[in-house]
């Protein structure tokens, strides 16, 4: 190293501090005078765009760093625009701060702490909402897991505007999928069946079977429901399936209706048959 620096006609603490000092302007004039080399050395064309490759990589990882190298190794908390998170107790406790957030807002959160758990919140009837839909689980989740969804103040409706979801899941909850209900815009159709006729609901106390939808509609009218319609296919045991290709089908008012759902807010959806089976 020595000899290096005795090689060197300007020394580093002559540069230091010195944008265009006599140290600056002796190493350029030392540049200049040196023979410019004939056959400049060429790297390969695909050498050259694997360089760029490395050279855009490293540039995304200086502008994406901050958010996956600082988070901290196991983090306790972790929070965002979408959901607030923490370890309470030996629970992760979440509350959803914004039920309406892209699920990737939920997923980041989740990350944060170390879990890799999907959240996916869809439109519910209101009886339905902060509900869980469907669970999945896998990699490490196990029989003991434990993951449900409450709310604060306890016992209050989500769809009020100041109660939260609160979704509470056991420190082994890594790798579980989660669908539940949250709120319905008013345009949004629910993402669950909800029978209509069930107390609370919108044709709470009404029987809707083996009634004509002439007369069910009108019931639904006049508690100042919408009616829409889905056609189904009567089966030979007395029950129904649904019929995807008969849904553009023309409903007569002398059809029969076999069941009612909750459609959307004001809505409510009429399962018709053209065909009358009696059940038991």
């Amino acid at each position: 190293m020595n000899e290096l620096r005795q090689l060197a006609r300007v020394g580093d603490e002559d540069l230091a501090g010195q944008a265009s000092g006599a140290g600056a302007r002796t190493l350029l004039a030392s540049i200049i005078a040196e023979e410019p080399v004939k056959e400049p050395r060429r790297l390969p064309w695909k050498r050259l765009a694997a360089a760029g490759v490395v050279t855009a990589a490293l540039a995304a990882a200086a502008v994406l760093g901050p958010t996956i190298l600082n988070t901290p190794a196991g983090a306790t908390s972790y929070a965002n625009a979408a959901m607030d998170i923490k370890l309470v107790n030996g629970m992760w406790v979440a509350r959803i701060k914004d039920p309406f957030a892209d699920p990737a807002s939920y997923e980041e959160a989740f990350h944060a702490v170390g879990l890799e758990v999907k959240l996916q919140l869809e439109p519910a009837s209101p009886d339905m909402a902060g509900h869980i839909f469907q669970l999945g689980t896998g990699g490490d989740v196990g029989e003991a897991t434990s993951i449900a969804i409450d709310s604060d103040p306890k016992d209050c409706k989500v769809t009020d505007q100041d109660c939260t979801m609160v979704l509470t899941l056991s420190s082994n909850a890594s790798g579980a999928w989660i669908k539940a209900g949250r709120p319905a815009k008013p345009d949004e159709p629910y993402a669950n069946n909800s029978q209509a006729t069930i107390e609370g609901r919108s044709l709470a106390g009404y029987k809707v079977r083996d009634k004509q939808v002439s007369e069910v509609a009108a019931e639904a009218e006049r508690r100042g429901l919408k009616v829409v319609y889905r056609v189904v296919e009567p089966q030979p045991d007395g029950s129904h399936a649904e019929h995807p290709g008969r849904q553009s089908d023309q409903v007569g008012q002398d059809w029969w209706v076999w069941d009612a759902e909750e459609a959307q807010l004001g809505v409510v959806r009429l399962l018709v048959s053209k065909e009358h089976v009696i059940r038991k």
